[in-house]
């Protein structure tokens, strides 16, 4: 295990990013070079703060209005021709306005959504990071796997060629290992190409050339979770599971705008107030006047027809509270089906991890059987072929059963809506330079 490396100047990050050049990095570095440069945080955290703009606009509704306006006029007539000219200052402030009110508090709401929703993109970075980097780990295991079998193969293509030179061995073994050796060839270089896809991957996330990663220690601990039972799971979940956090705030923010639509029939009054400065000619008498209005008072509004229109908007808010209150409960059993699988994921990583390590040993052990059958012709080379293939199909499988684990611990912690940086920099503790 290493300390955390995080970037934590400028110097640094610019070293991190560094003019289109591969770096080695580790994964707290990853994330860190992510969280400055992903494209999705960054849309995600401006559509947050333009969203939480609507509690503020719905809130100016509630205060004061203030309009100026000013006007100038020339009349040219039969009788005379005068310049009239002035100003009007008016005020309006809603002093009962139920629809106005409800939509400051649907406001508040949408607000409190579009923060969860930029926290939940914070958490959905992690995962999209740390599944990222197990893909480059994973496609790095496969060429390891691939190369090393390539080589395995060559090495017995040229063992049966210098038996079949000195009449030990049959033509067909020869075959058949060089028809072995020419795929080994091909999957080196598929799992070449999928090493560099994985890649740029990553290059995605970080915007900068990524080409060397470090590896999982072998000590990771694969390990049962506790509590065992779900149920604590389950609970967790229900609490802190962003998507469900966010379809609470929704059916909040809807009974809030239905509560808007029904004011719609409720009567409003506001106090209005205004002041006029006219001066000009009448055209009829001679000089210029002067004249000042001030006035005050309140405005009683009864809505009594509308068309049906505030009605219907009542009967449509109703709908999509019945909507996102269905939404909320497809959001729940998600969630819990969710959160069970990954659960039962776990334990099952836990189980197959060893298992197939155990398979790591058995087939090694059955690799230098059938060697030593063999070399005093009770076996092929098919068969030893065969079980070379077995030994690192075992090795691949153990390296990605334990990836899984990894994933499915970090998608768990995501479920309950625990998951946080502090997880990332956990794992690079166990992540060692290869």
């Amino acid at each position: 295990m290493k300390p955390i490396r995080t970037l934590t100047t400028g110097a640094s990050l610019l070293l991190a990013l560094g003019a289109g050049s591969a770096q080695a990095a580790a994964l707290a570095e990853i994330y860190q070079q992510a969280l400055q440069n992903d494209p999705q945080l960054k849309s995600a955290q401006a559509s947050s703060l333009a969203n939480q703009e609507t509690a503020e606009q719905a809130k100016a509704n509630l205060l004061p209005q203030i309009d100026f306006s000013a006007d100038t006029r020339y009349v040219d007539s039969n009788f005379s021709d005068y310049n009239n000219h002035g100003y009007t200052l008016t005020l309006s402030q809603p002093v009962f306005d139920a629809s106005r009110w409800y939509t400051f508090k649907q406001g508040q709401q949408l607000s409190e959504q579009a923060k969860l929703q930029f926290e939940q993109a914070q958490q959905n970075l992690i995962l999209r990071v740390v599944q990222a980097y197990l893909d480059v780990l994973r496609a790095q295991t496969v060429l390891e796997t691939a190369q090393a079998q390539e080589r395995a193969i060559k090495r017995r293509l040229d063992q049966v060629n210098a038996q079949f030179e000195v009449g030990l061995i049959a033509i067909t073994d020869v075959q058949e290992a060089q028809a072995s050796y020419d795929n080994a060839r091909v999957d080196r270089i598929e799992a070449q190409g999928a090493l560099d896809n994985s890649f740029e991957a990553l290059e995605r996330l970080t915007g900068a050339a990524v080409g060397q990663v470090d590896i999982l220690h072998a000590d990771y601990p694969v390990q049962n979770l506790t509590p065992v039972e779900p149920q604590p799971w389950l609970e967790k979940a229900w609490q802190g599971n962003f998507d469900l956090r966010i379809a609470t705030t929704a059916i909040e923010a809807q009974r809030r705008a239905l509560q808007a639509a029904r004011g719609g029939h409720y009567p409003t009054l506001s106090l209005d107030a205004s002041y006029d400065d006219d001066n000009g000619n009448s055209g009829f008498t001679a000089g210029t006047e002067n004249t000042e209005t001030s006035t005050i008072g309140l405005t009683l509004k009864i809505p009594l027809y509308a068309g049906g229109g505030t009605s219907s908007q009542t009967r449509q808010a109703e709908y999509q509270l019945t909507a996102t209150q269905q939404d909320r409960e497809d959001a729940l059993r998600a969630v819990t089906q969710s959160t069970r699988s990954s659960l039962r994921d776990l334990r099952t990583n836990v189980q197959s991890v060893a298992a197939r390590k155990q398979s790591i040993k058995s087939s090694e052990t059955a690799l230098k059987a059938t060697e030593e059958g063999f070399n005093v012709g009770t076996r092929n080379v098919v068969d030893v072929l065969d079980a070379e293939q077995a030994l690192y199909a075992a090795q691949r499988d153990y390296a990605n059963a334990r990836y899984d684990y990894v994933l499915n611990l970090f998608q768990l912690k995501q479920q309950v809506g625990t998951l946080n940086p502090d997880d990332i920099n956990s794992l690079d503790q166990w992540l060692v330079e290869p």
